[in-house]
């Protein structure tokens, strides 16, 4: 017998799980190979990207035109100071613009809990550069907040 929802709605049906601690961003040119954990304390992060298209219009027509321009992307990262003395290579590589074009951030999230990963997905930024940074204290809690402003220009999905 099938349950029957006390409001007569379609009952929800279980789609899958993920856990939290499936998701990574790593800064692999700073610290070694992939999936290696540098231990910023990275709190939060936003990526954005964009491209310009500038719009044509023919006289005497009702045609139309794209014209797809450059691509540009900014990311914010928010993160804790730690005493972990590793900023410093973070710094060094990533503030350094002649080090743009090795400088990646990769964005993965697997799919699955525990030892089951079906798959995931995942973002890759490139030519990273550190544009600004910025410190931060609250009183409380006596944590040293840092943001950084980053720039790009690439950035891909790297699917499943």
């Amino acid at each position: 017998m099938a349950f029957d929802d006390i409001f007569s709605r379609k009952t929800d049906s279980f789609g899958g799980a993920f856990s939290a601690d499936a998701a990574t961003i790593t800064f692999p040119k700073a610290f070694g190979a992939a999936g290696a954990d540098p231990g910023l304390l990275v709190q939060q992060m936003r990526a954005d990207y964009r491209q310009q298209v500038t719009r044509l219009y023919e006289l005497g027509s009702p045609r139309i035109y794209y014209v797809g321009g450059r691509t540009d992307g900014t990311a914010t990262v928010q993160r804790i100071v730690g005493p972990r003395n590793i900023a410093a290579a973070f710094y060094e590589r990533y503030g350094d613009v002649c080090n743009a074009k090795n400088n990646v951030i990769d964005v993965r999230m697997s799919m699955g809990c525990g030892d089951t990963v079906l798959g995931g997905s995942g973002y890759q930024a490139k030519y990273v550069v550190i544009t600004q940074v910025g410190l931060s204290m609250t009183a409380e809690n006596m944590l040293i907040s840092e943001n950084l402003q980053m720039m790009f220009s690439a950035f891909r999905y790297t699917g499943a």
